[in-house]
């Protein structure tokens, strides 16, 4: 069954790439809160977190929040269909890329939540852990968005820069 949306609306875009920048800041602020939460692991008190700690957590909330709101776009607005001329192969990937992607966008914030605010162990490991393969998925996302527009010209990139 072909889909009739043909292209994002503003919205999903604004959320794709406020996502996406919020996602550069928690990688870059990572250092931080695991410095301090390990201090707090080996029971020592914190007495006040750094603004990037507290920006970790605030942002990884809001990723949160973000996240089911682009979900529920998803669900009831839809999504446009792989370009035509990709082959059969290269949607796979691309479908498993976003389903890693949208996973990650849940798993992530949850597994802080419950290492940051319930202590829980296992939390923190899915926490720890995932993040490489969040990162492995980003990088395999852009990477297809740029071998599609570059070397394929489906020039998909315009699905996710201007709104329908």
């Amino acid at each position: 069954m072909s889909n009739t949306v043909t292209g994002y609306n503003r919205t999903q875009i604004v959320l794709h790439w406020a996502i996406a920048a919020l996602l550069v800041f928690q990688f870059v602020g990572n250092d931080a809160i695991v410095e301090v939460y390990e201090l707090i692991n080996k029971g020592q008190t914190v007495e006040s977190l750094p603004i990037l700690v507290r920006g970790h957590v605030l942002l990884g909330i809001l990723i949160l929040i973000l996240a089911i709101w682009r979900v529920f776009l998803r669900l009831t607005r839809g999504a446009p269909d792989a370009p035509a001329t990709e082959s059969a192969a290269l949607k796979v990937v691309a479908k498993f890329t976003h389903i890693i992607l949208y996973a990650a966008i849940f798993i992530m914030p949850l597994s802080g939540i419950g290492a940051w605010f319930g202590g829980q162990a296992i939390a923190d490991t899915v926490h720890t852990t995932f993040k490489f393969v969040f990162i492995a998925s980003i990088a395999l996302h852009f990477i297809g968005a740029v071998y599609q527009q570059h070397v394929l010209k489906t020039n998909i990139i315009k699905r996710m820069t201007k709104a329908e």
